[in-house]
């Protein structure tokens, strides 16, 4: 009987385990990607929707209704708050990470490490590289992370500003994942954000910046003092 090394065995509980909450892909070859432009963290910032990502149909239950939120905080580090539903019946659920700048010589692209305070202890940090923004409208992130010597686990998503990409925006996208994700297995699945199918979530209420919140509660103060110093000298 020929017997299975353990290594392959790991690796095999390993791509399950990631699979099932991420929706990654099993791979031997990261994706080069040629891209070149000076990130801009500040207009990144904010609220995200996930439109796309790519599909593992072995995942028996997919993440919708993901939104996501990033706020910069000291030396380009995005603090990231994330909800998400699992069925049309499940209510919002939340996790917070962080991603930190990944500073590489020659990259050509931002590179961040992710961690959200979900992951195991003993995970290593998720690959993120953010490979095309506009800021205003889409984004395409792309991972690819090692499990072991020889293989990886890929994943990638398709972001948007609203709920849903303009029609104009769909065809740009579209002609970046067909010319780059030219992969048999890079098979995409819409994330669901329809309004009858996702609950309201506070992700979406949240600043950009703490400097937003601090601006919003200064006001009513001002003028709190204002009209007691029209009281006290009139």
């Amino acid at each position: 009987m020929k017997m299975i090394p353990f290594w392959m065995v790991t690796m095999a509980y390993l791509w399950c385990a990631i699979g099932v909450s991420h929706g990654a892909i099993l791979t031997t070859t990261c994706m080069q990607f040629e891209e070149d432009y000076n990130f801009k963290e500040d207009k990144f910032a904010g609220t995200w929707y996930e439109v796309r990502r790519l599909n593992d149909p072995s995942v028996p239950h997919h993440e919708d209704c993901v939104v996501m939120n990033y706020r910069i905080s000291e030396k380009g580090i995005f603090n990231i708050r994330q909800s998400y539903q699992i069925g049309d019946e499940s209510e919002p659920i939340y996790r917070g990470g962080v991603a930190e700048p990944k500073v590489l010589q020659n990259a050509r692209i931002p590179k961040f490490l992710e961690r959200f305070n979900t992951t195991d202890a003993a995970d290593p940090d998720t690959s993120i590289d953010i490979v095309a923004t506009d800021y205003s409208s889409y984004a395409v992130i792309y991972s690819c992370t090692s499990i072991n010597s020889t293989h990886k686990i890929e994943s990638a998503w398709v972001l948007s500003r609203q709920p849903a990409l303009a029609k104009n925006v769909v065809e740009l996208v579209n002609l970046f994942l067909e010319t780059r994700f030219t992969r048999a297995d890079h098979k995409w699945r819409a994330t669901i954000q329809t309004a009858d199918y996702c609950k309201p979530t506070l992700v979406e209420d949240l600043s950009t910046h703490s400097a937003v919140s601090r601006v919003r509660f200064s006001i009513p103060l001002v003028t709190l003092l204002a009209a007691l110093l029209v009281k006290v000298f009139y």
